[in-house]
Protein backbone atom coordinates (compact mmCIF):
# COMPACT_ATOMS: atom_id res chain seq x y z
CA UNK A 1 0.00 0.00 0.00
CA UNK A 2 1.45 3.33 -0.99
CA UNK A 3 2.16 5.94 1.66
CA UNK A 4 -0.33 8.32 -0.01
CA UNK A 5 -3.18 5.80 0.06
CA UNK A 6 -2.31 4.80 3.64
CA UNK A 7 -2.38 8.45 4.76
CA UNK A 8 -5.67 9.03 2.96
CA UNK A 9 -7.29 5.97 4.54
CA UNK A 10 -5.97 6.55 8.09
CA UNK A 11 -5.90 10.32 8.37
CA UNK A 12 -8.48 11.17 5.75
CA UNK A 13 -9.39 14.68 4.64
CA UNK A 14 -9.75 16.29 8.05
CA UNK A 15 -11.07 19.57 6.66
CA UNK A 16 -13.86 17.90 4.69
CA UNK A 17 -14.69 15.84 7.77
CA UNK A 18 -15.85 18.97 9.55
CA UNK A 19 -19.61 19.59 9.67
CA UNK A 20 -21.11 21.99 7.13
CA UNK A 21 -21.74 24.65 9.78
CA UNK A 22 -18.04 24.75 10.70
CA UNK A 23 -16.96 24.99 7.05
CA UNK A 24 -19.46 27.78 6.43
CA UNK A 25 -18.05 29.67 9.41
CA UNK A 26 -14.48 29.30 8.13
CA UNK A 27 -15.29 30.34 4.55
CA UNK A 28 -17.29 33.32 5.81
CA UNK A 29 -14.01 34.98 6.78
CA UNK A 30 -12.66 34.89 3.22
CA UNK A 31 -13.36 37.18 0.30
CA UNK A 32 -16.24 35.73 -1.68
CA UNK A 33 -14.14 35.14 -4.81
CA UNK A 34 -11.64 33.16 -2.71
CA UNK A 35 -14.38 31.13 -1.04
CA UNK A 36 -15.90 30.41 -4.45
CA UNK A 37 -12.79 28.49 -5.50
CA UNK A 38 -13.59 25.80 -2.95
CA UNK A 39 -16.77 24.93 -4.86
CA UNK A 40 -14.73 23.04 -7.47
CA UNK A 41 -13.47 20.53 -4.89
CA UNK A 42 -16.60 18.40 -4.83
CA UNK A 43 -20.41 18.52 -4.87
CA UNK A 44 -20.37 18.76 -1.11
CA UNK A 45 -18.21 21.91 -1.24
CA UNK A 46 -20.54 23.48 -3.81
CA UNK A 47 -23.37 23.08 -1.33
CA UNK A 48 -21.25 24.59 1.43
CA UNK A 49 -20.37 27.65 -0.68
CA UNK A 50 -24.04 28.26 -1.46
CA UNK A 51 -24.80 28.33 2.27
CA UNK A 52 -22.28 31.09 3.12
CA UNK A 53 -24.35 34.07 4.36
CA UNK A 54 -21.60 36.58 3.52
CA UNK A 55 -20.81 38.59 0.39
CA UNK A 56 -17.40 40.24 0.70
CA UNK A 57 -15.75 41.59 -2.46
CA UNK A 58 -13.22 44.23 -3.46
CA UNK A 59 -13.27 45.78 -6.92
CA UNK A 60 -10.48 44.33 -9.06
CA UNK A 61 -9.68 47.79 -10.43
CA UNK A 62 -8.51 48.66 -6.93
CA UNK A 63 -6.63 45.44 -6.25
CA UNK A 64 -4.86 45.38 -9.63
CA UNK A 65 -4.46 49.15 -9.98
CA UNK A 66 -6.54 49.42 -13.14
CA UNK A 67 -4.72 46.70 -15.15
CA UNK A 68 -7.41 45.10 -17.30
CA UNK A 69 -5.23 42.11 -18.13
CA UNK A 70 -5.34 41.16 -14.44
CA UNK A 71 -9.14 41.32 -14.23
CA UNK A 72 -10.61 38.33 -16.09
CA UNK A 73 -14.09 38.89 -14.57
CA UNK A 74 -16.08 42.11 -14.52
CA UNK A 75 -16.66 43.24 -10.92
CA UNK A 76 -20.34 43.98 -11.54
CA UNK A 77 -20.74 40.40 -12.79
CA UNK A 78 -18.84 39.08 -9.77
CA UNK A 79 -21.18 40.75 -7.29
CA UNK A 80 -24.30 39.81 -9.23
CA UNK A 81 -23.24 36.16 -9.41
CA UNK A 82 -22.39 36.16 -5.69
CA UNK A 83 -25.87 37.48 -4.88
CA UNK A 84 -27.66 35.02 -7.16
CA UNK A 85 -25.56 32.03 -6.06
CA UNK A 86 -27.09 31.93 -2.60
CA UNK A 87 -29.55 29.14 -1.96
CA UNK A 88 -33.20 29.93 -1.36
CA UNK A 89 -32.83 29.14 2.32
CA UNK A 90 -29.62 31.16 2.68
CA UNK A 91 -30.10 34.75 3.81
CA UNK A 92 -27.43 37.36 3.14
CA UNK A 93 -26.41 38.34 6.66
CA UNK A 94 -23.28 40.34 5.81
CA UNK A 95 -22.80 42.47 2.70
CA UNK A 96 -19.39 44.14 2.25
CA UNK A 97 -18.13 45.85 -0.89
CA UNK A 98 -15.35 48.23 -1.88
CA UNK A 99 -16.28 49.64 -5.28
CA UNK A 100 -14.51 51.99 -7.66
CA UNK A 101 -16.81 54.12 -9.84
CA UNK A 102 -19.75 51.78 -9.28
CA UNK A 103 -22.89 51.98 -11.43
CA UNK A 104 -25.59 53.55 -9.17
CA UNK A 105 -28.39 51.39 -10.57
CA UNK A 106 -26.57 48.15 -9.80
CA UNK A 107 -25.46 49.38 -6.39
CA UNK A 108 -29.07 50.09 -5.51
CA UNK A 109 -30.25 46.70 -6.76
CA UNK A 110 -27.61 44.81 -4.78
CA UNK A 111 -28.44 46.62 -1.56
CA UNK A 112 -32.19 46.18 -2.03
CA UNK A 113 -31.74 42.43 -2.55
CA UNK A 114 -29.55 42.24 0.56
CA UNK A 115 -32.09 44.22 2.60
CA UNK A 116 -34.93 42.00 1.40
CA UNK A 117 -32.90 38.93 2.31
CA UNK A 118 -32.65 40.03 5.93
CA UNK A 119 -29.16 41.51 6.00
CA UNK A 120 -27.68 42.31 9.42
CA UNK A 121 -24.45 44.09 8.39
CA UNK A 122 -23.90 46.42 5.42
CA UNK A 123 -20.45 47.87 4.74
CA UNK A 124 -20.16 49.55 1.34
CA UNK A 125 -17.27 51.86 0.54
CA UNK A 126 -17.42 53.77 -2.74
CA UNK A 127 -14.39 55.25 -4.40
CA UNK A 128 -14.33 57.68 -7.30
CA UNK A 129 -11.38 57.95 -9.66
CA UNK A 130 -12.07 61.50 -10.82
CA UNK A 131 -12.64 63.07 -7.42
CA UNK A 132 -10.17 64.01 -4.74
CA UNK A 133 -9.27 61.64 -1.90
CA UNK A 134 -7.84 64.44 0.22
CA UNK A 135 -9.05 64.42 3.78
CA UNK A 136 -11.66 67.01 4.71
CA UNK A 137 -9.47 68.83 7.18
CA UNK A 138 -8.50 72.52 6.94
CA UNK A 139 -5.23 71.73 8.72
CA UNK A 140 -4.04 69.32 6.06
CA UNK A 141 -0.85 69.75 4.08
CA UNK A 142 -2.46 70.18 0.66
CA UNK A 143 -2.96 73.65 -0.82
CA UNK A 144 -6.68 72.91 -1.18
CA UNK A 145 -7.19 71.53 2.31
CA UNK A 146 -10.75 72.28 3.39
CA UNK A 147 -13.39 71.22 5.88
CA UNK A 148 -16.00 70.71 3.16
CA UNK A 149 -16.39 69.12 -0.25
CA UNK A 150 -15.26 71.20 -3.21
CA UNK A 151 -17.72 72.48 -5.78
CA UNK A 152 -16.63 69.82 -8.25
CA UNK A 153 -17.44 67.01 -5.80
CA UNK A 154 -20.54 68.25 -4.02
CA UNK A 155 -23.76 66.43 -4.97
CA UNK A 156 -22.09 64.02 -7.39
CA UNK A 157 -21.86 61.09 -4.97
CA UNK A 158 -24.17 58.12 -5.42
CA UNK A 159 -27.41 58.31 -3.45
CA UNK A 160 -28.15 55.74 -0.78
CA UNK A 161 -31.06 53.43 -1.71
CA UNK A 162 -34.06 54.35 0.42
CA UNK A 163 -35.06 50.72 0.89
CA UNK A 164 -31.91 50.15 2.95
CA UNK A 165 -33.19 52.31 5.81
CA UNK A 166 -36.44 50.37 5.97
CA UNK A 167 -34.65 47.10 6.65
CA UNK A 168 -35.87 45.83 10.03
CA UNK A 169 -32.98 43.35 10.43
CA UNK A 170 -30.09 45.78 9.86
CA UNK A 171 -27.80 45.95 12.91
CA UNK A 172 -24.50 47.35 11.61
CA UNK A 173 -24.20 49.97 8.88
CA UNK A 174 -21.02 51.52 7.47
CA UNK A 175 -21.17 53.85 4.47
CA UNK A 176 -18.23 55.67 2.88
CA UNK A 177 -18.51 58.30 0.13
CA UNK A 178 -22.28 58.28 -0.30
CA UNK A 179 -24.95 60.96 -0.57
CA UNK A 180 -27.54 60.44 2.14
CA UNK A 181 -31.05 60.08 0.71
CA UNK A 182 -33.61 59.13 3.35
CA UNK A 183 -37.15 57.93 2.69
CA UNK A 184 -40.27 59.43 4.22
CA UNK A 185 -41.50 57.44 7.19
CA UNK A 186 -37.94 56.43 7.99
CA UNK A 187 -37.55 53.17 9.92
CA UNK A 188 -34.00 52.43 11.10
CA UNK A 189 -34.77 51.41 14.65
CA UNK A 190 -32.70 48.20 14.55
CA UNK A 191 -29.30 49.84 13.87
CA UNK A 192 -26.83 49.37 16.73
CA UNK A 193 -23.54 50.31 15.05
CA UNK A 194 -23.40 53.22 12.63
CA UNK A 195 -20.30 54.52 10.84
CA UNK A 196 -20.62 57.34 8.31
CA UNK A 197 -17.52 58.59 6.52
CA UNK A 198 -17.33 61.37 3.94
CA UNK A 199 -21.09 61.52 3.65
CA UNK A 200 -22.86 64.27 1.75
CA UNK A 201 -26.22 65.05 3.32
CA UNK A 202 -28.84 67.74 2.90
CA UNK A 203 -29.55 69.96 5.88
CA UNK A 204 -31.19 68.06 8.73
CA UNK A 205 -30.88 64.62 7.10
CA UNK A 206 -28.18 63.35 9.42
CA UNK A 207 -30.08 64.47 12.51
CA UNK A 208 -33.19 62.81 11.11
CA UNK A 209 -31.32 59.51 10.84
CA UNK A 210 -29.86 59.73 14.34
CA UNK A 211 -33.25 60.55 15.81
CA UNK A 212 -34.75 57.23 14.70
CA UNK A 213 -31.95 54.99 16.00
CA UNK A 214 -32.99 54.31 19.62
CA UNK A 215 -30.77 51.21 19.86
CA UNK A 216 -27.55 52.91 18.78
CA UNK A 217 -24.58 51.62 20.78
CA UNK A 218 -21.58 52.67 18.66
CA UNK A 219 -21.55 55.82 16.50
CA UNK A 220 -18.70 57.08 14.31
CA UNK A 221 -18.88 60.25 12.20
CA UNK A 222 -15.82 60.93 10.07
CA UNK A 223 -15.23 63.81 7.67
CA UNK A 224 -18.91 64.66 7.45
CA UNK A 225 -19.28 68.42 6.77
CA UNK A 226 -23.02 68.31 7.47
CA UNK A 227 -22.34 67.60 11.16
CA UNK A 228 -23.04 70.95 12.82
CA UNK A 229 -25.43 70.74 15.77
CA UNK A 230 -26.54 67.18 16.45
CA UNK A 231 -28.24 65.31 19.26
CA UNK A 232 -27.88 61.58 19.84
CA UNK A 233 -30.89 60.45 21.84
CA UNK A 234 -30.10 56.76 22.20
CA UNK A 235 -29.73 55.93 25.90
CA UNK A 236 -27.73 52.80 24.91
CA UNK A 237 -24.85 54.71 23.34
CA UNK A 238 -21.52 53.49 24.75
CA UNK A 239 -18.98 54.68 22.17
CA UNK A 240 -18.89 57.92 20.17
CA UNK A 241 -16.22 59.01 17.67
CA UNK A 242 -16.13 62.26 15.75
CA UNK A 243 -13.19 62.62 13.37
CA UNK A 244 -12.49 65.74 11.34
CA UNK A 245 -16.05 67.02 11.34
CA UNK A 246 -14.75 70.57 11.47
CA UNK A 247 -18.11 72.29 11.04
CA UNK A 248 -19.45 70.82 14.29
CA UNK A 249 -20.39 73.39 16.92
CA UNK A 250 -22.50 71.37 19.36
CA UNK A 251 -22.83 67.64 20.06
CA UNK A 252 -25.33 66.46 22.65
CA UNK A 253 -24.96 62.86 23.80
CA UNK A 254 -27.86 62.01 26.09
CA UNK A 255 -26.76 58.53 26.99
CA UNK A 256 -25.63 57.89 30.56
CA UNK A 257 -23.95 54.67 29.43
CA UNK A 258 -21.25 56.41 27.40
CA UNK A 259 -17.86 54.83 28.11
CA UNK A 260 -15.65 55.80 25.15
CA UNK A 261 -15.18 59.25 23.57
CA UNK A 262 -12.95 59.89 20.54
CA UNK A 263 -12.43 63.40 19.18
CA UNK A 264 -10.20 64.49 16.33
CA UNK A 265 -10.42 68.07 15.20
CA UNK A 266 -9.35 71.62 15.74
CA UNK A 267 -8.68 73.26 19.09
CA UNK A 268 -11.05 76.24 19.36
CA UNK A 269 -14.31 74.28 19.43
CA UNK A 270 -13.41 71.63 21.98
CA UNK A 271 -14.48 73.56 25.07
CA UNK A 272 -18.16 73.97 24.29
CA UNK A 273 -18.49 71.15 21.79
CA UNK A 274 -19.69 68.22 23.88
CA UNK A 275 -22.66 67.98 26.20
CA UNK A 276 -22.42 64.69 28.07
CA UNK A 277 -24.45 63.91 31.21
CA UNK A 278 -22.03 61.29 32.60
CA UNK A 279 -18.42 62.40 32.28
CA UNK A 280 -17.68 60.49 35.48
CA UNK A 281 -18.51 57.17 33.80
CA UNK A 282 -16.33 57.61 30.72
CA UNK A 283 -13.33 55.28 30.93
CA UNK A 284 -11.61 55.81 27.54
CA UNK A 285 -10.79 59.12 25.84
CA UNK A 286 -8.90 59.78 22.60
CA UNK A 287 -7.93 63.36 21.79
CA UNK A 288 -6.28 64.09 18.44
CA UNK A 289 -5.72 67.77 17.71
CA UNK A 290 -5.29 68.33 13.96
CA UNK A 291 -3.81 71.79 14.11
CA UNK A 292 -0.32 72.87 15.06
CA UNK A 293 -0.24 74.04 18.69
CA UNK A 294 2.97 76.04 18.35
CA UNK A 295 1.24 79.44 18.36
CA UNK A 296 -1.34 78.51 21.01
CA UNK A 297 -1.26 79.98 24.51
CA UNK A 298 -1.74 77.69 27.54
CA UNK A 299 -5.27 79.02 28.14
CA UNK A 300 -6.23 77.91 24.63
CA UNK A 301 -5.25 74.35 25.53
CA UNK A 302 -7.47 74.58 28.60
CA UNK A 303 -10.65 73.21 26.97
CA UNK A 304 -8.82 70.01 26.07
CA UNK A 305 -7.41 69.44 29.52
CA UNK A 306 -10.78 70.34 31.09
CA UNK A 307 -12.50 67.70 28.98
CA UNK A 308 -10.02 65.05 30.13
CA UNK A 309 -10.15 66.23 33.74
CA UNK A 310 -13.94 65.76 33.87
CA UNK A 311 -13.54 62.05 33.17
CA UNK A 312 -12.41 61.17 36.68
CA UNK A 313 -12.61 57.38 36.19
CA UNK A 314 -10.48 57.38 33.05
CA UNK A 315 -8.45 54.21 32.57
CA UNK A 316 -7.36 54.80 28.95
CA UNK A 317 -6.01 58.06 27.51
CA UNK A 318 -4.79 58.52 23.94
CA UNK A 319 -3.14 61.85 23.04
CA UNK A 320 -2.09 62.82 19.52
CA UNK A 321 -0.59 66.31 19.53
CA UNK A 322 1.17 68.49 17.00
CA UNK A 323 3.83 69.60 16.26
CA UNK A 324 5.36 66.96 18.53
CA UNK A 325 4.53 64.11 20.87
CA UNK A 326 3.72 65.28 24.43
CA UNK A 327 3.53 68.94 23.43
CA UNK A 328 2.58 71.18 26.41
CA UNK A 329 3.53 68.25 28.63
CA UNK A 330 3.38 70.32 31.84
CA UNK A 331 -0.34 70.97 31.33
CA UNK A 332 -1.14 67.34 30.62
CA UNK A 333 1.05 66.14 33.47
CA UNK A 334 -1.12 68.17 35.84
CA UNK A 335 -4.23 66.53 34.38
CA UNK A 336 -2.80 63.02 34.75
CA UNK A 337 -2.28 63.72 38.43
CA UNK A 338 -6.07 63.86 38.81
CA UNK A 339 -6.63 60.49 37.11
CA UNK A 340 -5.77 57.88 39.76
CA UNK A 341 -7.37 55.04 37.76
CA UNK A 342 -5.37 55.66 34.57
CA UNK A 343 -3.89 52.34 33.46
CA UNK A 344 -3.04 52.83 29.78
CA UNK A 345 -1.47 55.89 28.14
CA UNK A 346 -0.99 56.26 24.37
CA UNK A 347 1.17 59.05 22.96
CA UNK A 348 1.28 59.73 19.23
CA UNK A 349 3.24 62.41 17.42
CA UNK A 350 6.57 63.44 16.01
CA UNK A 351 9.64 62.44 17.97
CA UNK A 352 12.23 64.25 15.91
CA UNK A 353 13.92 66.46 18.51
CA UNK A 354 15.69 65.90 21.81
CA UNK A 355 13.34 68.05 23.88
CA UNK A 356 10.44 65.77 22.90
CA UNK A 357 12.13 62.81 24.58
CA UNK A 358 12.26 64.79 27.81
CA UNK A 359 8.61 65.80 27.37
CA UNK A 360 7.51 62.18 27.14
CA UNK A 361 9.36 61.37 30.35
CA UNK A 362 7.73 64.34 32.10
CA UNK A 363 4.28 63.10 31.00
CA UNK A 364 4.85 59.90 32.99
CA UNK A 365 5.76 61.54 36.29
CA UNK A 366 2.21 61.64 37.70
CA UNK A 367 0.93 58.44 36.05
CA UNK A 368 1.53 56.53 39.26
CA UNK A 369 -0.60 53.47 38.42
CA UNK A 370 0.19 53.20 34.71
CA UNK A 371 0.40 49.61 33.47
CA UNK A 372 0.62 49.97 29.67
CA UNK A 373 2.49 52.66 27.72
CA UNK A 374 2.09 52.85 23.92
CA UNK A 375 4.22 55.16 21.80
CA UNK A 376 3.61 56.00 18.14
CA UNK A 377 6.51 58.16 16.93
CA UNK A 378 5.78 59.65 13.49
CA UNK A 379 8.19 60.72 10.79
CA UNK A 380 8.15 64.29 9.48
CA UNK A 381 6.39 64.53 6.15
CA UNK A 382 6.88 66.77 3.14
CA UNK A 383 4.85 69.95 3.41
CA UNK A 384 2.78 69.14 0.32
CA UNK A 385 1.08 66.00 -0.88
CA UNK A 386 0.16 65.12 -4.43
CA UNK A 387 -3.54 64.73 -5.17
CA UNK A 388 -3.59 61.32 -6.81
CA UNK A 389 -7.25 61.47 -7.70
CA UNK A 390 -6.94 64.47 -10.00
CA UNK A 391 -7.84 63.70 -13.59
CA UNK A 392 -4.56 65.17 -14.85
CA UNK A 393 -2.47 62.43 -13.24
CA UNK A 394 0.36 61.70 -15.64
CA UNK A 395 1.04 58.10 -14.70
CA UNK A 396 -1.92 55.79 -14.36
CA UNK A 397 0.23 53.02 -12.90
CA UNK A 398 1.13 55.21 -9.95
CA UNK A 399 -2.41 56.19 -9.03
CA UNK A 400 -3.53 54.59 -5.74
CA UNK A 401 -7.21 53.78 -5.50
CA UNK A 402 -7.54 54.12 -1.77
CA UNK A 403 -8.72 56.98 0.36
CA UNK A 404 -5.95 58.04 2.65
CA UNK A 405 -6.23 56.87 6.24
CA UNK A 406 -2.92 58.43 7.09
CA UNK A 407 -3.18 60.64 10.15
CA UNK A 408 0.22 62.23 9.76
CA UNK A 409 -1.17 65.42 8.26
CA UNK A 410 1.03 68.10 9.74
CA UNK A 411 4.79 68.15 9.26
CA UNK A 412 7.05 68.52 12.24
CA UNK A 413 8.05 72.06 13.02
CA UNK A 414 10.56 72.76 15.76
CA UNK A 415 9.90 75.64 18.10
CA UNK A 416 11.78 77.22 20.98
CA UNK A 417 8.47 78.39 22.45
CA UNK A 418 7.29 74.96 23.55
CA UNK A 419 6.31 74.69 27.18
CA UNK A 420 7.68 71.37 28.38
CA UNK A 421 7.47 71.64 32.16
CA UNK A 422 10.52 70.88 34.32
CA UNK A 423 12.57 69.46 31.44
CA UNK A 424 13.08 71.35 28.19
CA UNK A 425 15.47 70.65 25.35
CA UNK A 426 15.90 72.96 22.41
CA UNK A 427 18.56 71.36 20.21
CA UNK A 428 17.52 70.53 16.68
CA UNK A 429 17.61 67.08 15.15
CA UNK A 430 20.87 65.88 13.58
CA UNK A 431 21.88 62.49 12.20
CA UNK A 432 23.86 60.48 14.69
CA UNK A 433 26.58 57.89 14.79
CA UNK A 434 27.17 55.31 17.49
CA UNK A 435 30.37 55.21 19.52
CA UNK A 436 31.51 52.75 22.15
CA UNK A 437 29.97 54.53 25.14
CA UNK A 438 27.31 56.95 23.88
CA UNK A 439 25.40 58.37 20.96
CA UNK A 440 27.18 61.22 19.24
CA UNK A 441 25.70 63.59 16.67
CA UNK A 442 27.46 63.95 13.35
CA UNK A 443 28.29 67.53 14.29
CA UNK A 444 30.21 66.23 17.32
CA UNK A 445 27.69 67.11 20.07
CA UNK A 446 27.59 64.54 22.88
CA UNK A 447 24.17 63.31 23.95
CA UNK A 448 25.31 62.33 27.45
CA UNK A 449 24.03 65.68 28.69
CA UNK A 450 20.45 64.74 27.78
CA UNK A 451 20.51 61.19 29.06
CA UNK A 452 21.95 62.46 32.34
CA UNK A 453 18.85 64.61 32.89
CA UNK A 454 16.55 61.71 32.01
CA UNK A 455 18.20 59.23 34.37
CA UNK A 456 17.88 61.66 37.27
CA UNK A 457 14.08 61.87 36.90
CA UNK A 458 11.94 60.05 39.43
CA UNK A 459 9.03 58.35 37.64
CA UNK A 460 7.07 56.15 40.08
CA UNK A 461 5.32 53.95 37.50
CA UNK A 462 8.69 52.80 36.14
CA UNK A 463 9.55 51.58 39.59
CA UNK A 464 6.51 49.37 40.04
CA UNK A 465 3.24 49.40 38.07
CA UNK A 466 4.36 49.56 34.41
CA UNK A 467 4.08 46.07 32.94
CA UNK A 468 4.05 46.60 29.17
CA UNK A 469 5.55 49.04 26.67
CA UNK A 470 4.56 49.10 22.99
CA UNK A 471 6.45 51.16 20.43
CA UNK A 472 5.32 51.47 16.81
CA UNK A 473 7.35 52.79 13.86
CA UNK A 474 10.71 52.50 15.61
CA UNK A 475 13.24 54.17 13.30
CA UNK A 476 16.39 53.56 15.30
CA UNK A 477 17.37 57.22 15.27
CA UNK A 478 19.02 58.88 18.26
CA UNK A 479 15.78 59.95 19.94
CA UNK A 480 13.98 56.63 19.49
CA UNK A 481 16.98 54.80 20.92
CA UNK A 482 17.45 57.10 23.91
CA UNK A 483 13.77 56.87 24.83
CA UNK A 484 13.71 53.08 24.44
CA UNK A 485 16.91 52.70 26.47
CA UNK A 486 15.61 54.95 29.22
CA UNK A 487 12.30 53.08 29.54
CA UNK A 488 13.88 49.62 29.43
CA UNK A 489 16.57 50.44 31.95
CA UNK A 490 14.13 52.06 34.39
CA UNK A 491 11.07 49.79 34.19
CA UNK A 492 11.74 47.43 37.07
CA UNK A 493 8.55 45.37 36.77
CA UNK A 494 8.34 45.35 32.97
CA UNK A 495 6.99 42.09 31.55
CA UNK A 496 6.86 42.78 27.81
CA UNK A 497 8.45 45.28 25.43
CA UNK A 498 6.92 45.10 21.92
CA UNK A 499 8.32 47.07 19.01
CA UNK A 500 7.17 47.44 15.42
CA UNK A 501 10.18 48.33 13.31
CA UNK A 502 10.03 50.89 10.52
CA UNK A 503 10.92 49.59 7.06
CA UNK A 504 14.45 50.99 7.11
CA UNK A 505 15.23 49.21 10.40
CA UNK A 506 13.48 45.90 9.63
CA UNK A 507 16.58 44.27 8.04
CA UNK A 508 18.41 44.79 11.36
CA UNK A 509 15.71 43.02 13.38
CA UNK A 510 18.12 40.59 15.07
CA UNK A 511 20.64 43.26 16.04
CA UNK A 512 17.92 45.63 17.25
CA UNK A 513 16.30 42.93 19.39
CA UNK A 514 19.66 42.12 20.99
CA UNK A 515 20.24 45.78 21.74
CA UNK A 516 16.86 46.09 23.47
CA UNK A 517 17.57 43.01 25.56
CA UNK A 518 20.90 44.45 26.68
CA UNK A 519 19.10 47.53 28.04
CA UNK A 520 16.60 45.66 30.22
CA UNK A 521 16.50 46.34 33.92
CA UNK A 522 14.25 43.31 34.39
CA UNK A 523 16.08 40.50 32.60
CA UNK A 524 12.91 38.37 32.50
CA UNK A 525 11.04 40.94 30.41
CA UNK A 526 10.09 39.58 26.98
CA UNK A 527 11.30 41.64 24.00
CA UNK A 528 9.60 41.19 20.62
CA UNK A 529 10.39 43.04 17.39
CA UNK A 530 8.03 42.90 14.43
CA UNK A 531 9.10 44.17 10.98
CA UNK A 532 6.85 46.78 9.43
CA UNK A 533 3.86 45.19 7.69
CA UNK A 534 4.48 41.78 9.23
CA UNK A 535 2.37 39.92 11.75
CA UNK A 536 5.14 37.50 12.73
CA UNK A 537 6.92 38.10 16.00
Amino acid sequence: MSMHRYHHRVGGDRLSALPDSALVHVLSHLLSNEAARTSVLSRRWRRVFAEIPVINLVDGKIVHRGRKDMMPVCFDQQVTCAVLSKGQATAIRTFRLIVLDGWPVLLGQWLVIAATSGVEEVDVELRYFYTSSLKLCPFGTCDRASADFGDGVRNVYTKTPRRLFRCATLRRLRLVNWRLDLPSGLVASSIETLCLRRIQAPEGALQQLLSVCPRLVDLTLEECPSVTEITVSSDRLRSFSMICCHNATRVVLRSRRLRSLHYKGGLPLVGSLFDVPNYDEITAVTIDICEDLTSKAPEEIGPVTDLIRRCKKLTYLHLALRPSMAYYCSLFTAVVRELPELRQLVLKGFLAADHVVGSVAVMLINANNLEVLSLFPLDPEPSKKKNYYDSDSSNEEDVPYSNSDDEEDVPYSDSDDEEDGPVAYTRDYHPYTETENCIVLDNGADYDWMTMHLWRMNIPCLGGSLRRIDMTNYNGNAYDRILAQFLLSKAVALEKFSVTLASQVSPQKKETTSEFRSWRCNLSAIVTCTPSGSQNK
